[in-house]
């Protein structure tokens, strides 16, 4: 059972990691000049998609554990 939930907790955060390189990459700052406009609405649409899966992954961790 503990593996499992590693494995998703690594998932996530090889998600979070990509997310950002991927955001940060030189291409992709030259092919789209406006991907930064309204930076602060899209990082917070961001987190809050990364905060609802903790929060569901800790929620199945508590069910697993009342078994």
């Amino acid at each position: 059972m503990y593996w499992q939930l590693a494995v998703v907790v690594l998932v996530i955060g090889a998600g979070v990691i990509a997310t950002f390189l991927i955001g940060h990459s030189k291409s992709n700052r030259e092919e789209n000049n406006g991907y930064f406009a309204r930076t602060g609405m899209k990082l917070a649409r961001l987190s809050g998609f990364y905060a609802v899966c903790v929060i569901l992954m800790i929620v199945l961790f508590l069910l697993l554990l009342n078994r």
